[in-house]
This record gives structure tokens, C-alpha cells and sequence, in this order.
């Protein structure tokens, strides 16, 4: 009893310290099938818990040594997660200090970024300051920016120096400012830093970060900056500033865009692309306005110089002016995959690799040659000038073309083959396969088919998948319609959650 009174009493750290031992030694063990099936998957899940020093150490110090180990993204995911759930500003520090270490590999320092921009931790300012992070360039800078911004503004940046000194670091990493976000009250200086990149921005993705944030932002010289930035950014050929335009006035109420709007739509068919674009603007338009008018600029424009400026001055003091619209008028014939219509002309569709889709059945095939077939079907409907890519989601993303190319009879049967020729055994990295298609500036349509598991790459945990799709999805625009193989509920939810995040839609075929 005394011995039991006197363990009670311990302190918990050293209580805990047994435990952190011995979940380090099976972490440390596990390379291959065999020492991960000996409790790792557990221990970094139990580890992802703790809360101490000692414990984000274990994290920061296994992560680059578990890329190439069996089943190491399982492991990598969970000690992300406990990035996520820290809370302290021991924790903080340690996160801060190893995102600044050039040593570390690119994706924990971003992992790192991400998880100081959305925990509790606090960290020093001059850790976050580092010009290893400050000039940090690509996805590195901009999770930079993020995390800083959301920690000063929400009281987490430890001996934090004056309003314009952090203005000062987020606009010395530059565009898209992705840190000016989180910001309680926008400065006259940040609107107008939002509005450039916003505007002349050579990045479409950090143009269409910065419009976003823009139009996201409450003051009204953000809005009235958006409003006059937005049209310009309708005009060009890049779609992650388009979509970004018509999400944020939608999601935003930005009324005084509808005539703009207009104007666009009733320039589509002259577009290279028109069709994924002519459907987006339509939809928008009906969103905001409450009108079904279709995806035609004629019927809006008849419409507008009859009734517009009298609904847009109602509209403009009613913040609900908005509405789902009537159904819409089917304009052109628009392609279908497994019974989505598919509003694009420059399609990736993507495969997952593996074992379930050869043993799993949708009628009286395999789910592997049920895609192929739908896959054949579908590119027949598709214009000649229709662009075109096939990847099936294995370990690596396996791409059936060299790149992105027209869908003519040549490519079309090329795609048929690669995906009639893969194995269907491997670990799929979902992830990694969205991420390579999404950043193809020819695509703007993903056509997932899955079962909406992950078991390689990047991320495995779904949680994680779906954040940093949505995060690529503010910078390219890119849709995911979803096709679900499964009956399982879970991976359901993931499905639906990454298609309706980026526009899309989830079905899942009979049989």
C-alpha cells in the first residue's frame, strides 16, 4: 500500500517518463513490416498525446528519419498531429527553433508552420523572425507568413515587437501575405500590399491567395480593394484567380460584382476554355442574385438592364440578398463520368492503385477495369481540342502521359491502356497524386476514383489530406468530383469533404 501511495506521488513527468521511453525505443525500432507491427502505429498515436518537451523532442527528431520506413507516412501523420495539439510555450519554442533549421526536411518545416498557425502554442518572436524563415521562399514562406500572422494576432508571439515591425516581416517575404489574414484590424498599408499582389501578381496562385484574403477581410476598404481588382483577374486565362474571384463573392456577398460578371459571361464563347468557366460564372450569378437565368450572358444582360440597378441598390442592404437561384437552364451538352456532369474540357482522371480496386466489384467487373471502361466512354464525349491526363495513385503517382495533351484518338487510347496495364497492388499516396495534378496549369477538373483511403506519400490521416487539398485548392482552383468505391462511411466522408471543399461533387455508382 505505502509503495502504491508513494507511486501516486511521483511527479508526472517522471511517471511519464518510463512510458516516454519506452514508446521512443519502439518508434526508434521501427523500419521495416515486422518492428511496425510490433506497436508502432500505436506509440506514435499514444506519443501525439503527450504533452511536454520531452515528448515534442521524440517528434521533431523521428519525423525525416520515418520517410522511407514501411507504413512511415502512418507514423509521420501522428507526429503532425501532435504538432497540431500542442499547447505550451515549451512546445512552441521547439516547433519555432526546428522550422527555422535549413537541416530539417522542407515538408516538417512546413508541417511545423502549419501546426504553430492553428494550435495553442505560444513561441518567442525572434525564433519566428529568423531570416531562415522570413526569406523562405514557396510554400516554406508562405506557411511562414501564416503562422506568424496568426500568432501575433492571436496573442501567442512571445516579446512580439511593434504592429509595424511584423507588418514589415510579412511584407519582406511578400506575396500573397498570407499572414495579413488573420489580422484584427488591417492597416491602410496591408489593404494596400493585398491589393498589388491581388492585381500584378506573376503568380496566379499568390494572386488568387491574396484576392481571397482581400475579399475575405471585414473593413471596408478591403471590399471596395476587391471589388476593383476582382474584373481584371476574370479576364485572364489563369484559373486559380477566377475561381477565387467567384468563390469570395459568393461566400462574401460582393453584389456590386454581378454587372462585372455579366460582362464576362457575355464574352465566354470567345475563351480558349469557356466551358468550366461559363458554368462557374452562371452558378455564381444565381448564388448571388436569387435569378435563374441559365449559363447564357444574353438572358443576365436582358436581365440587368431591366431589373439590375434597382436589385443591386435593394441587394446592397441586405446582407442575405443572395439565394441558391432556380434550376438551371442546360445550355450546352456537357459532358458525364459515372453520372456527374462534368463541366470541363481539361479533365486529369485519377485512379487509386490500390488492392481494393482489382478485389472490390461495381456491377459484374472489378473496380479497376469498371473506371477504365467509364474512362473510354467519357473521353469519346470529349471535344478534339479537350486536354487530357490519366494518373493511377500508387506509391508515386503514375501518369499515363508525359504531360497534359489533347484527347485525341491517339491519347485516348493510350490512357485506356495505362490504366488497363497497372497492377492494382500498390500503397496509394492520395495526396501526393491531387497535389501533382492540381499544380498542372491544364487541368482544372479532377475525376477521383477511390475508395478515400490513403496509405503513402505525404498524408494518410484524412483530417490532414483534406487540409492541405483545400489549402492547394485556394491557390489553383482546381475541382475534384468524386467517385467512391467503398461502402465504408468513413472514407465517404472524406470523399465528400474534398469535393464539395473545391466545388465538386461525390457519387458513388450502384453495385
Amino acid at each position: 500500500m505505502l509503495s502504491s501511495l508513494l507511486f501516486c506521488l511521483l511527479p508526472a513527468a517522471l511517471q511519464g517518463g518510463t512510458d516516454l521511453a519506452e514508446l521512443a525505443d519502439t518508434l526508434h525500432s521501427a523500419r521495416d513490416k515486422s518492428t511496425y507491427e510490433q506497436g508502432a502505429y500505436q506509440a506514435a498515436k499514444t506519443l501525439a498525446d503527450m504533452r511536454s518537451a520531452e515528448a515534442m523532442e521524440l517528434r521533431l527528431e523521428l519525423f525525416d528519419t520515418k520517410y522511407d520506413t514501411y507504413r512511415g507516412v502512418y507514423l509521420r501523420d501522428w507526429f503532425y498531429s501532435g504538432y497540431l495539439k500542442a499547447n505550451s510555450a515549451e512546445e512552441g519554442e521547439l516547433m519555432a527553433e526546428a522550422a527555422g533549421e535549413k537541416k530539417r526536411s522542407e515538408w516538417q518545416r512546413i508541417l511545423l508552420l502549419r501546426a504553430l498557425e492553428r494550435s495553442e502554442a505560444k513561441a518567442p518572436a525572434k525564433l519566428l523572425m529568423a531570416s531562415s524563415l522570413v526569406k523562405a521562399k514557396g510554400e516554406l514562406g508562405r506557411s511562414w507568413s501564416a503562422a506568424f500572422g496568426a500568432m501575433a494576432a492571436e496573442g501567442r508571439l512571445l516579446d512580439a515587437p511593434e504592429e509595424q515591425a511584423l507588418l514589415a516581416a510579412i511584407q519582406q517575404q511578400g506575396a500573397p501575405y498570407r499572414g495579413l489574414a488573420y489580422w484584427k484590424e488591417l492597416p491602410t498599408e496591408g489593404v494596400a500590399l493585398l491589393q498589388k499582389a491581388a492585381g500584378v501578381s506573376k503568380d496566379p496562385g499568390n494572386q488568387a491567395e491574396a484576392l481571397r484574403i482581400l475579399g475575405e477581410r471585414p473593413e471596408d476598404s478591403a471590399r471596395q480593394a476587391f471589388v476593383l481588382v476582382a474584373p481584371a483577374a476574370l479576364h485572364t486565362d489563369a484559373l486559380g484567380p477566377q475561381v477565387a474571384v467567384l468563390e469570395t463573392a459568393v461566400l462574401h456577398q460582393h453584389v456590386r460584382l454581378v454587372p462585372h460578371l455579366i460582362s464576362v459571361l457575355e464574352l465566354v464563347p470567345k475563351r480558349k476554355n469557356p466551358l468550366r468557366l461559363q458554368h462557374d460564372l452562371g452558378q455564381a450569378l444565381r448564388k448571388l442574385t436569387g435569378q435563374g437565368f441559365g449559363d447564357s450572358g444574353e438572358a443576365w444582360r436582358r436581365w440587368w438592364e431591366a431589373a439590375g440597378e434597382d436589385w443591386l441598390a435593394k441587394a446592397e442592404g441586405n446582407a442575405a440578398s443572395g439565394g441558391s437561384g432556380q434550376s438551371q437552364e442546360q445550355g450546352d451538352t456537357v459532358s458525364s463520368f459515372f453520372g456527374l456532369e462534368v463541366h470541363s474540357t481539361r479533365v486529369a482522371i485519377l485512379v487509386d492503385g490500390s488492392g481494393s480496386m482489382s478485389a472490390s466489384k461495381l456491377g459484374e467487373v472489378n473496380c479497376a477495369e469498371a473506371a477504365a471502361q467509364e474512362a473510354g466512354r467519357f473521353l469519346e464525349t470529349l471535344e478534339k481540342d479537350a486536354l487530357v491526363q490519366a494518373v493511377v495513385i500508387e506509391q508515386e503517382p503514375q501518369f499515363a502521359l508525359k504531360k497534359t495533351a489533347k484527347a485525341s484518338a491517339s491519347n485516348r487510347s493510350k490512357l485506356l491502356k495505362f490504366l488497363r496495364s497497372r497492377p492494382y497492388k500498390s500503397t496509394s499516396a492520395m495526396y501526393d497524386a491531387l497535389e501533382a495534378a492540381m499544380q498542372d496549369p491544364n487541368i482544372d477538373t479532377i475525376l477521383l476514383i477511390s475508395d478515400g483511403g490513403s496509405s503513402a506519400g505525404k498524408h494518410q490521416y484524412d483530417g490532414h489530406v483534406l487540409d492541405s487539398t483545400l489549402r492547394l485548392h485556394r491557390r489553383t482552383g482546381v475541382r475534384i468530383d468524386a467517385i467512391l468505391v467503398t461502402d465504408s462511411d468513413r472514407h465517404a466522408d472524406v470523399l465528400r469533404d474534398l469535393a464539395a471543399g473545391t466545388g465538386g461533387s461525390m457519387v458513388k455508382p450502384p453495385g
